[in-house]
């Protein structure tokens, strides 16, 4: 996409503005590279939210009003606590100078931070900064089939930040049903570890050689509110052909599920 500067420069305050009225946003600033393209989008935010949280609700902001995709990794939220002192509304934290604690400085990607000026006499407390922890990462703690009959059973057992939960799918018994099968049980389990409603369906899986070796592709659908996007995942197999499939279900999900809060381990 290509930019005219005047048309950057008024997009920019407008998104700007706009991501300021999400929820727990105090203040927001974006910079561009060169070309016209995002190059950060820096965010300062109350506690209340999760960080997570406010990247997915800053992404589906800036592609709902202008039709931009931004990688989430590019999209930076640094989280304030104010002590001894209300906190202030977004919209007011907007137009105020000097309503809220001091800001921490975030970089703007040119080595230079940005904060409000604040008067030195205005009484302003000093802000504690939160780092926001690092998704958990998920484990394959069991997988299995079960054949009765003409009959398929699959089951897989996942693990993240001692949260456990169980995934089963069920089938008929055809060629390479089984491996099918550990996929679908894969993505019943993540949607019973995640803490929020997802729409997951197995589109296509196979085993195809490349490079010399063999490897595991799939596609994967995620259906979450009015947003559906599919993802792809990669594993090469190796002893346990099925732990192989569950891996590379979870590389497909990986990049969302860094966004997504998980069960409580009571609910998983």
């Amino acid at each position: 996409m290509e930019w005219q500067p005047e048309d950057r420069d008024a997009w920019v305050a407008d998104a700007e503005k706009w991501i300021s009225q999400i929820k727990g946003v105090l203040q927001c600033k974006i910079d561009l590279a060169a070309d016209g393209e995002i190059s950060g989008v820096h965010v300062v935010a109350r506690s209340d939210r999760e960080p997570r949280h406010i990247v997915r609700d800053v992404e589906g902001l800036l592609k709902a009003r202008l039709g931009i995709s931004v990688f989430y990794k590019k999209i930076g939220v640094v989280q304030v606590v104010e002590a001894d002192a209300p906190l202030a509304e977004p919209a007011l934290a907007a137009e105020t100078p000097g309503a809220q604690a001091a800001e921490a400085a975030v970089p703007n990607g040119r080595g230079e931070p940005f904060a409000p000026e604040v008067p030195p006499d205005s009484g302003v407390q000093d802000a504690v900064l939160l780092a926001e922890e690092l998704a958990p990462r998920l484990i394959c703690n069991g997988v299995g089939i079960l054949t009765t009959g003409d009959q398929l059973r699959a089951e897989v057992d996942l693990e993240a930040a001692g949260r456990e939960a169980s995934g089963v799918a069920e089938g008929s018994n055809r060629n390479g049903g089984d491996l099918h099968l550990v996929a679908a049980a894969t993505l019943d389990a993540v949607e019973n570890l995640v803490h929020e409603a997802l729409g997951l369906e197995l589109v296509e899986l196979r085993r195809e050689r490349l490079g010399g070796g063999d490897v595991i592709l799939v596609a994967v659908e995620l259906v979450q509110g009015r947003r559906c996007e599919q993802l792809y995942g990669t594993c090469q197999p190796g002893p346990n052909i099925y732990q192989a499939v569950v891996y590379a279900v979870l590389d497909a999900l990986n990049r969302r599920l860094e966004m997504m809060l998980f069960k409580a381990s009571g609910e998983a």
